[in-house]
C-alpha cells in the first residue's frame, strides 16, 4: 500500500514536538491516545496530535520501522530522532511501499482439500490460507508477553522461533527506544549476582560488543547469557 502520507506524518510529528520520544509515545501521539505522559508534556495540545487515529497500533508500528529503514528516523537509546534525509523528504515526498513482505507468506497449507471431497462428503472448493503474523504483529505480540513476565525461550516456542530470533527482536524493540522490564527474566537465566557481574562489565567496558564480551567472560558465561546480560544493560539504560 502506499505510505507516502504516513511517512510524512511520522516525520512532521518528531518535528512538531521537538523532544526525545521513544516507539511508545509517538505512537500514543499519532493515535490520538490519551496517556499520562501524553498530558503531562502537553502534547495533546500540539498540531499533529492524532494525525493518525484513522489506523490502529500495528500499521504505525510497521510505518515507523519503514521510516527507520530509509534513514528517515534514527532510533537512539533516548529515543527516536528526525533525521536531515527525513526533513528533506518532507520537503519533496516520494512513494513508499508499506506492504509488510512477510504479510503474504504462508506458513502452512492445507493439502488435498481443494476440490475433494471430505469424509462426509463435503466438496471444499478452495482452502483457506494461514498466513504468518507481520514483523509489526510479531513485535507487539512479543511486548505483551514480557509485560505479562512470559518467559522469552517459552515465547520462542509457542510461536515456532529459534531463541536467537526472539532475542533479535527484543534487541530490535531497544533499539527503536521502547523500554521493556526484563528483569523477571534475567533473574531466571542468571540470577542477581551474575546480572550485577555483567552490569558492571558492560558499564566499564568501551563497547559492548559481543565478541569483547566472549573474550572476557567465554569461560564463565555461555554466548547466550552473555548476549542476555547485554540486552538487560541496554533496556535499563534507556
Amino acid at each position: 500500500m502506499e505510505g507516502k502520507e504516513s511517512i510524512c506524518k511520522i516525520l512532521r510529528s518528531l518535528g512538531d514536538v521537538q523532544m526525545s520520544m521513544n516507539r511508545d509515545l509517538l505512537l500514543e501521539y499519532i493515535t490520538g491516545a490519551q496517556s499520562k505522559e501524553i498530558t503531562h508534556r502537553g502534547l495533546d495540545n500540539t498540531e499533529n496530535y492524532g494525525c493518525g487515529d484513522d489506523k490502529d497500533e500495528d500499521y504505525w508500528m510497521m510505518a515507523i520501522d519503514k521510516a527507520i529503514e530509509m534513514g528517515l528516523v534514527k532510533a537512539r537509546s533516548e529515543g527516536l530522532a528526525l533525521m536531515a534525509k527525513g526533513k528533506k523528504f518532507l520537503k519533496k515526498p516520494t512513494s513508499v511501499e508499506l506492504n509488510d513482505e512477510e504479510e503474504e507468506e504462508q506458513v502452512g497449507t492445507i493439502e488435498g482439500l481443494v476440490g475433494e471431497v471430505l469424509s462426509d462428503g463435503t466438496s471444499i472448493q478452495s482452502a483457506p490460507k494461514v498466513t504468518k503474523p507481520t514483523t509489526s504483529q510479531r513485535k507487539m505480540a512479543l511486548i505483551q508477553a514480557i509485560d505479562r513476565h512470559v518467559a522469552l525461550d517459552d515465547f520462542a516456542n509457542n510461536h515456532g522461533m529459534d531463541f536467537e530470533e526472539v532475542m533479535d527482536d527484543v534487541e530490535n524493540i531497544i533499539a527503536s527506544g521502547t523500554k521493556l522490564d526484563l528483569h523477571y527474566f534475567g533473574l531466571e537465566v542468571l540470577g542477581e549476582e551474575a546480572m550485577n557481574e555483567l552490569f558492571e562489565y558492560y558499564d566499564e567496558a568501551a563497547t559492548d560488543n559481543l565478541e569483547k564480551a566472549i573474550d572476557e567472560y567465554g569461560d564463565v558465561y555461555s554466548t547466550e547469557e552473555l548476549r542476555i546480560g547485554r540486552i538487560l544493560w541496554r533496556t535499563n539504560k534507556l
